[in-house]
């Protein structure tokens, strides 16, 4: 499929929290791969949260403690697990400070965290992660993101600087942007990651003045987010 046909197709995605999902059922479980749900190490960063190595066929545990520095001060964060069917991912959730909404249509299924440390979802600070329903390649997905039809034009996002050194073992490229909406300036990363040879895309949307307490809990999502199948 040319990159041009891909945006046509992919094109009602192309918003601010995608909210064309909301309300579309899930997709069969054969249009995205969910291989045997069990599960090897975690991928997260050493420096932030070490974990033991589980061997093949073992789960990941349901919680986890880790030490997460938040606001300049260094604070024991429990974690979740986020294991929801049919997504060929897991990962961990800072307890209690996000909203979870999973959508699918026949374009692809989005996983969206919206901040809620105070119980009340914040519709302008998340984490997205997107696979498309068909095969798109990492050429496909840049045109997707970044084309004048893209998603950083039609959210009217400002591209900042984009680099190919990423942390996360999944990712290929980071593009970094910022969005200046009257007097209030928002800022977020979008990741292009590979699962088994098809591009997605994983990215953060927050105000600039959350960083602080935002940007190491959804660094940490990241850092753990893990395909079903991986060392399996």
């Amino acid at each position: 499929m040319k990159p041009r046909q891909l945006i046509q197709l992919l094109h009602p995605l192309l918003g601010v929290g995608l909210s064309l999902f909301v309300g579309c059922t899930l997709l069969p479980s054969n249009d995205i791969s969910t291989s045997d749900p069990s599960v090897a190490a975690s991928g997260a960063s050493p420096s932030q949260t070490a974990s033991p190595t589980l061997s093949p066929g073992q789960q990941r545990p349901d919680t986890r403690i880790v030490p997460m520095a938040i606001e300049g001060e260094m604070i024991e964060m429990e974690l979740e697990l986020f294991d929801q069917s049919p997504l060929p991912f897991t990962t961990y959730v800072p307890t209690n400070d996000f909203q979870n909404e999973v959508n699918s249509s026949k374009q692809g299924t989005v996983a969206q965290f919206f901040f809620s440390p105070t119980g009340k979802k914040d519709e302008a600070a998340y984490v997205q992660i997107f696979l498309p329903a068909r095969y798109t390649s990492i050429e496909d997905m840049r045109e997707l993101l970044l084309s004048d039809q893209g998603l950083l034009a039609t959210n009217n996002w400002q591209l900042v600087d984009r680099t190919d050194i990423v942390s996360y073992p999944w990712a290929r490229e980071k593009l970094i942007y910022q969005q200046q909406v009257k007097e209030q300036n928002f800022v977020g990363s979008i990741y292009i990651g590979d699962y088994q040879g098809r591009a997605f895309y994983a990215l953060t949307h927050y105000p600039a003045e959350y960083v602080d307490g935002f940007e190491p809990r959804s660094t940490i999502m990241l850092e753990n987010l893990q395909f079903r199948d991986e060392n399996s």
